[in-house]
């Protein structure tokens, strides 16, 4: 199967021209090392990172959006055309969203326009490996017409907003078919090659507003710059081209770049039967960049960068049910040397900047994806790679537990995994709004019991060969852990497993965090306790996109919206999350030896729907759940990538 093969996701007319569904689906363009181009069907902008070319300067970091967006006007015989609009205050400027007639995405973002008597394609894409985006018009139907382009440029970090100031370049260096752009001197100049004619006529544009940015709370408006105009002269035979580039003065050759891409997105899907399954696997290849000399995983877009709790729980559905051993072995040994006390960092280390090691599941999460790496090794010197340079990083992680670590991590008596730290919050439930942690699990939260479990037995498999003293030990201490967990955890009178036990403490709020302990190895409770955690989550917590976070309850929250203290304290209190199908598949392989019915038919009308391609971070607790957060996320497309492939309710 390529990326042709498969049918096109298409918006047609009646959705896209409709403001609000329009700006409610958003497409996504990346290039390998943390850059992207991102924006709305309808075409205006409704975030701030929206932008033709938000540029990972130091990839896949320093993100600066260098190109916005462009105004863009096609003429027949002095009557104009809009094919962009914008928000500004009150108001919606030009009305460009009208006049479009399809979006798809085959294999890149495509508009189709009715403009007069003329039709017009736009199309937009990245080549993979370059700090360029490619966009082109062309000439569908009607005779000719006169195509005006004005680039709106900003130079700022793409979490801030732009201002009209006196520091501003205005000016540019202009050749046939080439300007060059440099706002600001600290920043890499943008090369614009054309096909067309430019005009210098310095503009700024005031007012821009942002309503998702409004929405959340945060500051909306910003001015552009516009240092001139491209006009075209556009006929059915000669497209017109704006390549937006950081690599030089070279011209490139849009054919080729268009072709290799093409190319490069076929062989990612080559051999993959399901229509689902490819549309995931294009998807994951959006999260896989290149960080110095091996490459990582971006958490999400457009905010996220590289996680390492993100990066282990992604590793299994991104590089294995896709086959892309390669890439695991990059992450497992990009980290493996930034073990310390039992700990990897929870974000990955910059050049500028200390690691940050505040987590209690990412070093779990590294063990499980490190053991389901190694036992599936093919080759001799795999997986004698495997035991010089990862078991070793596998065996600081647990002998760091065992020891105790930082954060109030380690095991207690009773073999079970104990943490606390006050003001952090440890595991994957981590919102917090200044002093207050909105999800407090101090102690011995469920799935890190879970988690602990399924390492040591893991690691035993994996190392019982070479080191079956080491491999005897940690049975021994996951049976121990195993004898513990039942008194402590199961609830008879509730019916499902506390979330988290701190001493008499024991919380009983109803989370899926309880679907690890039956999903992730064998139940940690018998088979009858086990069905009744399952039956109680599907019962309160599943839905069509995903699980929520808690049970209908006093401190429910259905919607994840408002103010960033709001939408912080709606998080993890009923936001649905659809990476959570993963394990919620787990367990009904584990428990009842098959998948629910239908599982997967909510995320296949999202991916061809608002999800357009890929798979949102979260969504609204209550029906109609819309989607929230990132509109690509890592870990939900991982998931389901795992579900598709078949490897749920196996053992690392």
């Amino acid at each position: 199967m390529n990326p042709n093969a498969l049918a096109p996701l298409v918006v047609p007319g009646e959705i896209a021209s409709d403001l609000v569904q329009g700006t409610a689906r958003e497409w996504l363009e990346t290039n390998g090392l943390g850059s992207f181009a991102m924006g709305t069907v309808a075409g205006p902008a409704t975030r701030r990172y929206h932008a033709l070319l938000c540029a990972a300067i130091r990839p896949p970091l320093g993100r600066v959006v260098l190109v916005n967006r462009c105004e863009e006007e096609l003429r027949f015989e002095g009557v104009g055309y809009s094919l962009n609009s914008n928000f500004y205050p009150g108001v919606v400027h030009p009305n460009g969203y009208t006049n479009l007639i399809e979006f798809r995405l085959d294999p890149w973002p495509t508009w189709v326009y009715r403009l007069g008597g003329a039709r017009v394609e736009r199309t937009l894409f990245m080549p993979h490996g370059q700090q360029t985006t490619v966009v082109q018009w062309r000439m569908l139907e009607g005779t000719r017409g006169r195509l005006f382009v004005r680039p709106l440029i900003s130079g700022r970090d793409y979490h801030s907003l732009h201002r009209k100031n006196d520091y501003l370049r205005q000016q540019v260096d202009a050749g046939e078919g080439l300007v060059t752009l440099q706002p600001y001197p600290d920043l890499p100049p943008v090369h614009l090659h054309h096909n067309g004619v430019f005009a210098h006529r310095p503009e700024w544009f005031h007012n821009f507003e942002y309503p998702v940015e409004k929405e959340r709370g945060l500051p909306c408006e910003e001015d552009l710059f516009s240092p001139g105009e491209l006009a075209f002269d556009l006929t059915p035979h000669t497209p017109a081209l704006a390549i937006f580039t950081l690599e030089g003065h070279e011209i490139p050759d849009v054919a080729e770049l268009r072709q290799q891409e093409l190319m490069r997105r076929a062989l990612l899907v080559s051999g993959v039967a399901d229509d689902l399954q490819a549309r995931l696997t294009l998807a994951a290849d959006r999260f896989v960049v290149k960080r110095g000399t091996h490459r990582t995983v971006i958490a999400g877009y457009p905010w996220f960068t590289d996680w390492g709790r993100d990066t282990f729980i992604s590793l299994p559905g991104l590089a294995l049910a896709t086959g892309w051993r390669e890439l695991a072995r990059e992450l497992l040994l990009a980290f493996a040397p930034h073990v310390q006390g039992g700990l990897i960092p929870n974000r990955f280390p910059d050049e500028s900047e200390a690691p940050e090691y505040n987590t209690v599941d990412a070093p779990l999460w590294y063990v499980l994806a490190a053991c389901r790496y190694g036992r599936s090794a093919p080759t001799p010197e795999e997986r004698a790679l495997v035991r010089e340079r990862i078991v070793p990083a596998v065996r600081q992680i647990i002998e760091g537990y065992l020891a105790g670590t930082r954060y109030g991590i380690g095991v207690d008596d009773d073999g079970l995994i104990h943490a606390a730290a006050p003001g952090l919050q440890l595991t994957w439930m981590d919102a917090k709004v200044g002093d207050w942690v909105v999800t407090p699990r101090q102690g011995k939260p469920v799935e890190i019991q879970a988690l602990w479990v399924a390492g040591l037995e893991a690691t035993a498999r994996l190392t019982r060969e070479d080191d079956p003293g080491f491999a005897h030990e940690l049975d021994e201490r996951a049976a121990w852990a195993r004898s513990s967990f039942a008194s402590q955890f199961f609830s008879e009178e509730l019916g499902y497993l506390y979330d988290c036990v701190d001493g008499n403490r024991k919380d009983a709020t109803l989370r899926p965090n309880q679907l690890y302990a039956i999903g992730l190895c064998e139940p940690l409770v018998d088979r009858p306790r086990a069905l009744k955690v399952l039956e109680a989550c599907e019962r309160e917590l599943l839905t069509r996109v995903g699980l929520r976070t808690r049970a209908h309850d006093e401190q429910f929250r259905p919607h994840i919206t408002g103010t960033q203290h709001e939408r912080d304290g709606a998080y993890h209190q009923g936001t649905v999350w659809p990476y959570l199908y993963g394990i919620y598949a787990d367990a009904c392989m584990r428990v009842r030896g098959a998948l629910h019915p239908g599982l997967l038919d909510g995320m296949r009308a999202h991916l061809h729907g608002e999800g357009l391609g890929s798979i949102h971070e979260i969504f609204d607790g209550d029906a109609p759940h819309n989607p929230r957060g990132c509109p690509a996320q890592a870990w939900s497309v991982a998931e389901m990538l795992r579900i598709v492939s078949g490897q749920v309710g196996q053992d690392a």
